[in-house]
């Protein structure tokens, strides 16, 4: 997925959580379990953040383009708002509240379209006032009665047949007799009928809310459509939050009224009653979690694992949450990938995907220090069987995070020097020319030239276009005089006359110590 450029207007830390947010319909619970490593290394300033939430921004409003002032929240993509919104309520125990009621404030004074985002706002509100972060009462209210009703004839037309429609919203029809005080037999009948029915799939304790004081539950039962949302995995430079709009809320609203101690025991629990997956792969759970952090590594693939080709990308990456998958100690990892790599039919393309980002992605993102010999042994041994889905979930989206630090870099040259085959360094390469180049980011595109990659006309001009467009902003960086350098000794065959005279351009205004030498180097080039 391509970062949206109001990242950087961020902190590094929050940059890390809003990018989590992009990664389909658990960004949410995702970014709420980075909240807690990132909070265990260093201190959160949320003012700050919600400051740069609510600064006003230029934004062309309507048809006729008309300029206006928005907060910088309305801004970002539309599934990042509704995610961090959700995350928002996940963790109104660790924000502020000060910062929370700024927030909300500015966005209610500047309300946007979006209904689903006005609601995640009156649930934040909640939060604020000591609420359940829910009203029931607004299931009764006429305007909810008013708008399912329009719904229901939009998806079954305008029929005066009470059964058909009744099955198809049996839940709604069951709380307007309970409102209403009455009954019918006939409606009884078909909401029996709703329940029993196996052509449906419900979602079964889609909103769980918990007072802190005396830990009452409510439960509600949503029918749902299946929403097809493959997750940042298996993309490469593509945007997928373009057909996020028709997600249900009740995937990424989850209370947590509870201490950080008890985050662990109480949420994940929680996620298992709400994430809609099939009751044979809930119930295998327990078993797979045992066997990933098993010490001990059995010849023999353990049967069970078979349910991780069993599952869509869709179930496998809610599955990836239920099994805490990013949170594995690093000692285990390597055990953990041996085992998946050993299955008896390889993965497929997105399964594998979905796996190595779970694995090796937020736990990367968060590396402070050199990985270690656990960690590259697990990524190596999960390249070397799954090489395209690794270069998809973990290098292209760590080249895609904003200001990436010097440790990550040095993980992708690690792997570039030491792991990636020819045929996936082209992969590789193809991510450094639509990201953002910093100096970490030349360090990755020279042992890349060192490495030799294999570039193909088009690809070798796309590059020539981005270092001669980049020359100003690295004038005096050694790094970028390497790089060319390393352009010049390693392909010159594929320099034309129209490339020389760019570099040389490019040569005019550099000022390192190597200028003279590439100068030479360039004047060498016959074409």
């Amino acid at each position: 997925m391509n970062n949206f450029k109001e990242l950087e207007q961020f902190q590094k830390p929050f940059q890390i959580l809003l990018h989590t947010l992009t990664v389909g319909t658990s960004g949410a619970i995702s970014a709420y379990r980075v909240l807690h490593r990132i909070q265990s290394k260093q201190s959160l300033h949320w003012r700050t953040f919600t400051e740069t939430l609510c600064q006003p921004e230029p934004f062309l409003e309507g048809n006729e383009q008309k300029l206006s002032l928005q907060p910088l929240f309305y801004l970002l993509p539309v599934l990042v708002r509704r995610n961090l919104l959700s995350f928002l309520h996940l963790a109104s125990s660790h924000v502020p509240k000060e910062c929370l009621h700024r927030l909300i404030s500015q966005l209610k004074k500047n309300p946007g379209t979006d209904l689903w985002e006005q609601k995640l706002i009156d649930v934040l509100e909640h939060d604020l006032e000591g609420g359940l972060g829910y009203s029931k009462s607004d299931l009764h209210s006429n305007r909810f009665q008013e708008q399912l009703k329009h719904i229901s004839h939009k998806l079954m037309g305008n029929s005066d047949v009470c059964s058909d429609t009744e099955k198809r919203l049996g839940w709604y029809y069951k709380q307007q007799i309970i409102s209403n005080g009455k009954s019918c037999e006939s409606t009884e009948d078909n909401i029996a009928l709703t329940q029993n029915s196996k052509k449906r799939k419900n979602v079964d304790d889609a909103a769980l809310f918990e007072d802190d004081e005396q830990n009452i539950t409510k439960k509600m039962k949503l029918d749902k459509e299946d929403v097809c949302l493959e997750p940042f995995v298996g993309r490469e430079i593509q945007d997928t939050t373009a057909n996020v709009g028709n997600v249900n809320p009740s995937h990424t609203l989850v209370q947590n009224k509870m201490g950080t101690g008890e985050v662990e025991q109480k949420v994940l629990p929680k996620i298992e009653e709400i994430v809609g997956l099939p009751e044979h792969i809930k119930s295998s759970v327990s078993t797979l979690r045992d066997i990933f952090e098993a010490d001990s590594d059995k010849l023999e693939t353990p049967e069970e694992l078979n349910i991780l080709n069993q599952c869509d990308p869709n179930q496998l990456e809610k599955l990836c949450l239920l099994l805490r998958l990013s949170e594995l100690s690093e000692h285990q990892l390597p055990l953990a990938c041996n085992k998946m790599i050993s299955l008896p039919s390889d993965l497929s393309y997105s399964n594998a995907t979905v796996l190595a980002q779970n694995l090796f992605l937020t736990r990367v993102l968060l590396l402070t220090e050199p990985a270690s010999r656990f960690l590259m042994a697990a990524i190596t041994l999960f390249y070397k069987k799954y090489p395209r889905p690794t270069c998809s979930a973990l290098i292209g989206p760590l080249l895609q995070t904003p200001d990436i630090g010097n440790i990550q870099v040095e993980l992708i040259c690690r792997l570039v020097e030491d792991c990636i085959e020819p045929d996936y360094l082209t992969v590789t390469f193809r991510y450094v020319l639509f990201v953002t180049w910093s100096e970490e980011i030349l360090s990755v595109v020279h042992i890349l030239l060192e490495r030799k990659v294999d570039l193909s006309c088009e690809l070798f001009e796309q590059f020539i276009q981005k270092l001669s467009q980049q020359a100003g902003r690295f004038n005096n960086s050694v790094k970028y005089a390497k790089m060319v350098l390393a352009t010049l000794t390693k392909y010159p065959t594929n320099i034309t006359l129209v490339h020389k005279n760019m570099l040389f351009n490019v040569l005019v205004n550099h000022t390192t110590f190597l200028k003279k030498s590439l100068q030479v180097a360039l004047k060498h080039i016959n074409v």
